[in-house]
C-alpha cells in the first residue's frame, strides 16, 4: 500500500508502461525496474500498481510496471 494520501486526488492517467529494452539478465531488469521508479516518484503522484520483471521466451528479461498518476 502507499503512503500516499489519494483521498482527495483525482487519477489523471494509469498505464502498464513495458520496458521495450531487453536485458541478459533479471538482476539487470531490475535495475530498469528501479529506473522506471525513480523516473515516476510517489513525491510527484505517482502510484505504483505492480511492479515486475519476467523472463522472454528468448531467456531474455524485462521490466513491466503498472502505474497512475494523481493530482
Amino acid at each position: 500500500m502507499t503512503a500516499l494520501n489519494l483521498s482527495n486526488k483525482a487519477k489523471v492517467f494509469e498505464e502498464t508502461f513495458i520496458s521495450p529494452f531487453h536485458k541478459p539478465t533479471k538482476g539487470d531488469a531490475l535495475k530498469v525496474l528501479d529506473s522506471i521508479r525513480s523516473c515516476h516518484p510517489e513525491s510527484s503522484g505517482w502510484v505504483e500498481i505492480n511492479g515486475f520483471v519476467e523472463q522472454l521466451p528468448d531467456g531474455s528479461w524485462r521490466a513491466v510496471r503498472h502505474h497512475a498518476k494523481y493530482r
